[in-house]
Order: structure tokens, then sequence, then C-alpha cells
């Protein structure tokens, strides 16, 4: 199961003459599904053919693979087999963009949901670091960006350590860019998931000890809108 497969599209055909048991079973299935932690929908339609659809989404594929192994279900599935479908196909997707609208204020909001996408920001982001490109580092955040370091704390306690939008995070880079001119960010590792990464690098400094730093992205819209550093 990828990082953010958590939509079941779910195909059949039912054998003749089964259709009260059935929707007595599914209803109680439904009604299971609705109680399981992370459930977000489940919509049922019926074609002209008798092909039915089930649309079923949760939060998380962690939540969505709870509700595959749940015991019950588990049983339901089995008697499916036996009893209900002469046909099925399940198929379990990942989301890679996601729009809302709401009427009642008239916001639509996007996001990507694709780890390649996240994965991309992130070795991006360490390659205008490498090159010194502030525009180019600037240009993977949102406006309205924060950012988060214990570094930031110790130069600008007022800050309480988090800096808000590009204007801040420009003077901060800038500002680094210049005092360490041989600082660089060696990367161990990267993890990425539908909307957010995690980096790890190790931040090297002539003269000073190197020191092992996790730094997670949290993006929107395919922008970064916040970033945390952590010290090892």
């Amino acid at each position: 199961m990828t990082a953010d497969a958590r939509v079941i599209l779910f195909r059949s055909r039912l054998r003749p003459e089964i259709e009260v048991a059935y929707a007595r079973d599914a209803a109680a299935m439904a009604e299971l599904a609705r109680a399981m932690p992370g459930f977000a929908s489940s919509t049922d339609f019926v074609a002209a053919d008798g092909e039915r659809l089930a649309l079923i989404e949760f939060d998380s594929s962690a939540q969505l693979g709870a509700w595959r192994d749940h015991a019950q279900h588990r049983a339901m599935q089995q008697r499916g087999r036996e009893v209900y479908y002469t046909a099925y196909t399940l198929q379990v997707c990942g989301v890679v963009r996601e729009s809302r609208f709401d009427p009642a204020t008239g916001v639509c909001t996007a996001r990507t949901c694709d780890p390649a996408a996240s994965r991309a920001t992130a070795e991006r982001w360490l390659a205008c670091f490498e090159a010194r490109d502030l525009d180019g580092l600037l240009a993977l955040y949102a406006d309205d960006a924060t950012h988060t370091s214990p570094k930031i704390r110790a130069r600008h306690p007022d800050t309480g350590g988090k800096l808000h939008g590009k204007a801040a995070l420009r003077a901060w880079w800038a500002d680094a860019f210049e005092r360490l001119p041989g600082m660089r960010y060696l990367p161990t590792s990267i993890t990425a998931d539908g909307d957010r990464a995690l980096l790890e690098y190790t931040r090297h400094v002539p003269g000073e000890p190197d020191l092992p730093v996790a730094e997670v992205f949290e993006l929107e819209g395919g922008l970064i809108v916040a970033s945390r550093v952590f010290h090892g």
C-alpha cells in the first residue's frame, strides 16, 4: 500500500435473488465502517446493467489498513466470495491531488498528495541551499510560511525560534550565507509522503563540530507552508 493509499473502489456483481440478505449485511458493514477511526465517507452506486460501485475513503492509509484487517470485515469478505458475488474488482488508490470547494465561503483549496512530488521539493531545497540560490530557495515556500529552528532561537530570542513570511526567511538565510560561507548540508536521508517531507542531514561548518539535523517540511499545493528544524 502506498503512503497515501486511502481510497477504495469496489466494483461488484451480485448473484441472483440474494439482494435482501446482501442489503442486510451491507448495511451492517457500512455501520461498522462509519465507526472506524479515520472513516471519511462512503457512497454506493448501481449501474443500469447491475454493476455496483462502492467508493470508500479514509483519512490515512494506516486507518484504511485497520478497516481492511478488521475481523468482522474479514469474515464478510469471505462470505461475499462464497455467497454474494459473481465477480468483483477491488482497487486501493492513492490521492495524487485533492481540491475542495466550500460554497459557504467561496474558497477552493488544493493540495498535492504525491510522495514523489514532496521528495522532489526536498531535493530541490537541498540543491538550492548548496548553490546559495536564495531566490530558488524562497520560491519553494508559501508567502506566509513559517520556519522554526534552535539556531533562530539562539540568535534572535525575541522570535521564540520561529520566523514568519518570506521576508524574514530571506533575511535569515542571507545572513547565514554571509556569516558562514563554508557551511554545507550533507544529506543522509529523505522520507516523504503526500504532504510532508523529512530531511536528515549533517550540518558541516569548518571549525565547528558536525551537527546531525532533521528538518520537516509541511506542504500544501506543492509549497512549503511550515518547516521545523531539530538538532541531534
